[in-house]
């Protein structure tokens, strides 16, 4: 039995998908093995600034109280970026349920994404946070230099450079 990389879960090796998160379990594939061709490339992202000292990361947070989450595929950075003001709701679009302020509708990945999914928020001290809103697929958290995604319960503390996972999309957060 394999391991879902997202969620800890035992899946069996045939399986596509984690039946537990929604996580793709076919790892990504790699350029000219088996004569396939290479994937289309995608323009390497931004190289990001060392990162301040915290003293400095929670001043510029909560100077602008905005942040932005970015879309990873196979383990890289894509050029998908989507903004947060102060408070936001994840999910996708419904005319049932209405709109949401992080739409990810269009993105493959939404096939485990909940309507309303989770929330991201900054504090009045500015710290983030981000919590579940009882999806189906789960929110889960792995902080940044880790490899283990825990599955998040009540709110959440962010930071920049950890990794959100709403069912298999995952992105990276970072504050501004």
């Amino acid at each position: 039995m394999a391991q879902c990389r997202t969620c800890g879960s035992n899946v069996f090796d045939s399986a596509e998908v984690c039946p537990d998160c929604g996580m793709d379990m076919k790892p990504p594939s790699s350029p000219g093995i088996h004569g396939a061709p290479p994937p289309p490339s995608e323009p390497s992202p931004t190289p990001q600034p060392q990162a301040a000292p915290a003293e400095v990361v929670a001043a510029s947070a909560s100077a602008t109280g905005t942040a932005r989450i970015t879309l990873r595929r196979g383990g890289a950075l894509t050029n998908q970026v989507f903004s947060l003001g102060e408070r936001g709701i994840l999910g996708r679009f419904d005319p049932e349920t209405g709109p949401v302020d992080v739409d990810l509708a269009p993105l493959p990945e939404a096939v485990y994404v909940s309507r309303h999914h989770a929330e991201i928020w900054r504090d009045a001290s500015g710290r983030w946070f981000v919590k579940d809103l009882g999806s189906g697929n789960g929110t889960f958290l792995c902080p940044a230099g880790q490899r283990l995604f825990q599955k998040v319960h009540g709110d959440q503390i962010l930071h920049d450079g950890d990794e959100i996972a709403l069912g298999n999309a995952r992105f990276e957060f970072r504050s501004e």
